[in-house]
């Protein structure tokens, strides 16, 4: 291969590295967050607490992280972050991917819990059906409709598990 398409290729891995990197910073962050709010129980509080184990990985998630982030800024990762996403989201399937992504995270992070569970999977099947152009109106209508029911009510009760 060319030298100009090998440095193309090793700096756009760098910028995949780096968005990674970032992605499992942020995940790390969080479960450290979320593990401290966990109950402290017993003299040695944080050690005792279901949190520990929690805490332990994602502090070191987030030595791991911040080692593979310098890696890839030392190998020029964010200079070529901007053209890494280009070409990204210049193809359908990588769109619809991170489209469907949202959707799911929208569903978990800002829906559940903060409203009615059945309103929250209408919502979120409505949007996935509209989004996947699954037919007419109506037919969005009714697959929302019969998806909603199947995850609400026919799983929790063939399963016995309790839905929030």
């Amino acid at each position: 291969m060319p030298r100009e398409t090998l440095e193309k290729k090793s700096g756009q891995g760098a910028a995949g590295e780096l968005l990674l990197g970032l992605g499992i910073t942020a995940f790390a962050v969080f479960v450290i967050v979320e593990s401290l709010r966990m109950p402290q129980r017993g003299h040695l509080g944080v050690l005792m607490s279901p949190g520990f184990v929690p805490l332990f990985t994602g502090i070191v998630l987030l030595f791991l992280s911040i080692f593979l982030n310098l890696r890839a800024i030392r190998s020029g990762a964010h200079r070529q972050v901007r053209q890494w996403l280009r070409e990204v989201f210049a193809q359908e399937e990588n769109r619809r991917f991170l489209f469907i992504l949202a959707f799911m995270a929208l569903y978990v992070v800002v829906l559940l819990g903060r409203i009615n569970f059945i309103a929250a999977t209408l919502i979120f099947h409505g949007l996935i059906f509209i989004y996947l152009k699954v037919g007419s109106i109506f037919r969005i209508a009714l697959w929302t409709l019969v998806a909603t029911f199947f995850v609400s009510f026919l799983l929790p009760k063939a399963f016995e598990m309790p839905v929030p």
